[in-house]
């Protein structure tokens, strides 16, 4: 992936819950999105590529999505952004991982607040903090609009969308985010969800049965 003036993009499941982690690289550099778990795979794939990570962004604070941040942390060095209406979901990790069976992940410190509407220089190319909550407060998406992508976190599936019956879900508040921040994109842009297969906004403006007749 590296050594090349063109985005890369990597994109593969992590953990039991099999969330995606998504790696963007350029020319040796890297911005990591949600690493949720085996914080040793995702090592692995940043050092077959040559990578040093810059900087880690995370879609929201669920347990699958930020398990392994503190070692990211630790070992590059480097600061976490996350949007302040998740921090109660941050602070609810520990009774997360007893819903969920998972160890409770280390405590890490998130050095930089995201903002709705926000531009965010990724290794040279625009990226846009799109707020997408209803799956959690402060759920928010990353779009890419010179390279026709969007990282959706557990906002939008294909032919699904992410559950609102956690603490700070609600239905109504997703469906609108989706209509408001994600439809509206070029229909050819290409989703990258927090689970399962990528997608592509005009799929799921066609098929999506959630989204149907909205």
């Amino acid at each position: 992936m590296a050594g090349s003036a063109v985005l890369q993009y990597d994109f593969f499941p992590l953990g039991i819950f099999q969330c995606n982690c998504s790696i963007l690289s350029r020319d040796g550099r890297a911005v990591v999105i949600d690493p949720g778990d085996e914080f040793d795979k995702i090592l692995g794939v940043l050092d077959d590529a040559g990578l040093t990570v810059e900087q880690i962004l995370l879609t929201h604070a669920h347990i699958d999505h930020v398990g392994a941040v503190a070692a990211m942390k630790r070992h590059f060095g480097i600061g976490v952004a996350l949007h302040p209406a998740d921090q109660p979901t941050y602070d609810l990790l520990p009774m997360q991982a007893q819903w969920t069976g998972m160890p409770a992940p280390e405590p890490f410190t998130i050095e930089r607040s995201l903002v709705s509407g926000e531009k965010i220089d990724c290794l040279g190319r625009e990226m846009q903090v799109l707020f997408t909550p209803g799956h959690s407060p402060g759920s928010v998406s990353f779009y890419l609009p010179e390279e026709g992508k969007v990282i959706a976190g557990d906002a939008l599936f294909r032919g699904s969308i992410g559950r609102t019956d956690l603490p700070g879900g609600d239905h109504d508040l997703l469906i609108r985010s989706i209509q408001k921040r994600l439809l509206v994109l070029p229909p050819e842009t290409e989703v990258y969800p927090g689970h399962g297969e990528s997608t592509t906004i005009g799929q799921e403006i066609r098929k999506n049965p959630y989204l149907q007749g909205r």
